[in-house]
């Protein structure tokens, strides 16, 4: 028979973004009811879990980090596991509705995401993005020279995931920049080489 503790992953919140990325976390016993509130604020679905219960999935899955706002950091997940917990949940699979602040530039519900596909057309526009370099036919390595802090560029949260918009937060020696990915304001921020940035077209940007 499995007794819960502290140490028990009890709780599975999940959801899509705007750009219909799949996230999802687990939260231990003791952040339960917070993290089910997170959910709620964040418009995202909450899934409790007995110990012991769908451990293939359970196990598999990142830890969540609450915030003081009440909000929760929600990482990617694959494809796969996202559709074995919406079948685990008995959810339908569905794009996470706005919330409250959803119109806000900087807040998770505002998700907006770039994929592979949109930093290579980037780079087609002639923004650079495309070697390692920043030379090449993909752009003049100028533009990479003069990225500063306070610019927007795109970045990868981790291998097989989408580029998102991120800011640059300091620049540090050897090409390596300091960022925070712009809808995720609460997360820790993370070091990025310039090789690993795409950039972000200018007719874009002022779109914004």
């Amino acid at each position: 028979m499995n007794v819960a503790s502290e140490t028990t992953r009890s709780l599975i919140v999940f959801g899509r973004d705007d750009a219909r990325k799949a996230h999802a976390s687990v939260f231990l016993l003791p952040d339960v009811e917070a993290a089910e509130g997170a959910a709620r604020l964040m418009g995202m679905h909450s899934h409790r879990v007995e110990p012991g219960e769908a451990t293939d999935i359970v196990m598999r899955l990142p830890a969540g980090k609450l915030f003081d706002s009440g909000k929760a950091f929600v990482p990617f997940v694959k494809g796969e596991l996202y559709t074995r917990i919406v079948t685990l949940a008995g959810v339908a699979d569905e794009p996470r509705p706005h919330s409250a602040g959803a119109n806000d530039h900087d807040s998770p519900e505002n998700a907006s995401a770039g994929s592979p596909e949109a930093v290579a057309g980037h780079a087609d526009e002639g923004q650079g993005g495309g070697s390692g370099d920043g030379g090449g036919d993909g752009g003049s390595p100028d533009l990479w020279a003069r990225l500063a802090v306070g610019d927007v560029v795109l970045a990868s949260e981790g291998p097989d995931e989408g580029y998102f918009e991120a800011r640059i937060m300091k620049t540090k020696a050897k090409g390596i920049f300091t960022l925070k990915f712009r809808d995720y304001p609460e997360a820790p921020q993370v070091d990025r080489s310039y090789y690993q940035l795409g950039l972000i077209h200018p007719r874009e940007l002022a779109k914004k």
